[in-house]
């Protein structure tokens, strides 16, 4: 009997001692009698773990057990966050304020954490950036130009400082976050861009190589495949009709507020002429500008008018209250001010039109709204 009771014993601790846990504690400061959760971002949507209610001192320890794989997870107090990841056993340690919980914290005990900081910092003054370039297009601001290019060099530089970072191990949790990180709703690295995507891929393919039966190396395999396919499928079409694409007009294809597909082609082809306008509804130039539209629609709708009207609009929500009350289609490119849509047709000024004959493509640009109702007359 006591040998039995000898042998479990040994079991159980041998268990116990098997189990890999990972501990982050700390301190609060100035958040006496707040909640403090841990959770677990392993499926995509946060879920708790832990919670402590803070004291005065506002310590805190959690002890959970470590993921078979580098996972993230956040620390949340009222509605701020503060990410990291565990790749192995460790011990953490956390120091902030409450009343810059998200923004002044200290994390100590790993270096993919350290890194994750990096990022976050790097992120956010990329972000400041492009809110600045988004103001200013709002505003009409004489200095968009000036800024946009700004901002298209921060983000240049992030590219780089980024891409270094993953270098240095591709298939690091770091790796994983910078992948997905993204400004203002965007993606900054696009996987359907082909210099994005050699990140992207470097990343996927260590994933792959180091965690194969990790859930987020078969998604990031996934997510590389379809790019790639897609890229293939595109290349097929366009040499198939790279005739007819050059000499009329090149397709955009975006979603429209109800999430469908529309492509400006089929617009063409359904209709004798279609304006192609580039604008940002949040601006003060906008009410105005969609009330002259909404003049033309109504009176050449009848005669074969369409309307595609691309928005650069940061800001998704406001975009589908304000188009949801237009009667053409309204598209939106959420790359914004970074809209490869825009470059292509290189938009430098908010509005402008391009006026597309179905039989003869683009037929006039158009960056004054008074020009727009005669060219349209031309071709109906």
């Amino acid at each position: 009997m006591r040998k039995w009771i000898f042998l479990c014993a040994i079991a159980v601790a041998v268990t116990s001692c098997s189990k890999r846990q990972f501990t982050i504690e700390g301190d609060v400061t100035g958040a006496h009698g707040q909640m403090l959760y841990l959770e677990s971002l392993a499926t995509g949507q946060p879920v708790a773990l832990d919670s402590v209610t803070l004291d005065d001192k506002g310590a805190f320890k959690f002890k959970q057990e470590a993921p078979q794989y580098p996972e993230f997870y956040q620390l949340r107090l009222n509605g701020a966050l503060v990410h990291f990841a565990v790749d192995s056993t460790e011990t953490l340690s956390f120091s902030a304020r409450a009343t810059d919980f998200a923004d002044g914290y200290e994390l100590t005990g790993s270096d993919e954490c350290t890194k994750m900081r990096i990022v976050t910092d790097e992120s956010g003054k990329l972000k400041r950036r492009i809110n600045e370039l988004n103001k200013a297009v709002s505003a009409n601001s004489i200095q968009v130009d000036t800024l946009r290019a700004q901002a298209i060099q921060a983000l240049a530089e992030y590219k780089e400082k980024m891409l270094n970072l993953v270098l240095e191990n591709p298939a690091s949790a770091a790796a994983y976050y910078i992948v997905f990180q993204e400004i203002n709703g965007s993606r900054v690295f696009d996987p359907y861009n082909a210099e994005d995507r050699k990140l992207i891929a470097a990343v996927a393919t260590s994933f792959d190589m180091h965690y194969p039966e990790s859930p987020r190396a078969k998604q990031l395999k996934q997510m590389t495949l379809e790019a790639i396919a897609a890229e293939r499928a595109a290349r097929q079409s366009n040499e198939a009709n790279i005739e007819a694409e050059t000499t009329s007009y090149i397709d955009v294809e975006l979603y429209d507020q109800l999430g469908r597909k529309q492509t400006l082609g089929e617009q063409v082809e359904a209709n004798k002429v279609v304006l192609l306008s580039f604008t940002a509804y949040q601006t003060d130039y906008s009410p105005a500008y969609n009330m002259k539209l909404a003049e033309l629609y109504k009176k050449y709708r009848s005669r074969g008018l369409q309307i595609y009207q691309v928005s650069l609009d940061a800001d998704e929500q406001s975009w589908k209250v304000a188009a949801d009350n237009l009667p053409w289609v309204c598209v939106r490119d959420p790359q914004s001010v970074y809209s490869r849509n825009a470059a292509i047709y290189n938009v430098k000024n908010l509005p402008t039109c391009f006026v597309i004959d179905k039989n003869d493509g683009i037929v006039k640009r158009i960056e004054k709204v008074g020009e727009i109702e005669a060219a349209i007359q031309s071709r109906l």
